[in-house]
């Protein structure tokens, strides 16, 4: 067997046998001296093309992950997806978008209350975590989104997410509300709202 092949072997193990996605730091990490991983990257999705796995890069790593034309027929062998109600996506998106943001922020962007259900939920399912205590008056507590929110959604990372005019159009966000913080990456539209 030549080193090539064996390298792309010890790409596809590690990417095998890990949980959550591995960056190209962690697999140069892991690996011996050497290994081009990219070229093995490149060869392991050039041989997971016709099959059921493919080679994906999601929330700022690499994994194997079932073709999506493929998933339904897996489904019943895992856990139940959790279903999100309009005002936990609602919470989520808004969370991901202004990230790091308080209850009281995020209930300002949405124009309405958050139940401390939605942001239980969305605690559990690993999709948010607290974040840095806000320097202000109480110490407000923040939330930020993370990398199994991208991991999720089949984000490559938070600069992938949808523009955010596209989220005030579908109505996830309240486009009449004046926010009151800087939108990210804000362009000259969206600062005069």
């Amino acid at each position: 067997m030549s080193e090539h092949i064996q390298d792309h072997h010890l790409v596809e193990t590690i990417l095998a046998s890990s949980k959550n996605p591995v960056s190209l730091d962690d697999l140069r990490t892991r690996l011996p001296i050497g290994v081009n991983v990219e070229a093995s990257l490149r060869r392991l999705m050039d041989e997971y093309k016709g099959r059921s796995l493919q080679v994906i890069e999601v929330a700022g790593g690499w994994t194997l992950r079932t073709k999506p034309e493929l998933s339904d027929l897996c489904r019943k062998f895992l856990r139940k997806p959790i279903r999100l109600t309009n005002a936990a996506l609602e919470t989520l998106v808004t969370i991901a978008y202004f990230q790091p943001v308080t209850r009281p922020e995020i209930e300002r962007i949405r124009g309405v209350t958050v139940a401390k259900a939605i942001l239980d939920l969305l605690l559990w399912s690993e999709w948010i975590r607290p974040g840095p205590r806000r320097q202000t008056p109480g110490n407000p507590l923040t939330f930020v989104a993370t990398n199994k929110f991208l991991q999720q959604f089949d984000f490559k990372s938070f600069d992938d997410l949808p523009d955010i005019n596209e989220l005030r159009a579908a109505g996830i966000l309240n486009a009449e509300k004046d926010l009151g913080m800087p939108l990210p990456d804000a362009d000259s539209e969206l600062s005069e709202m």
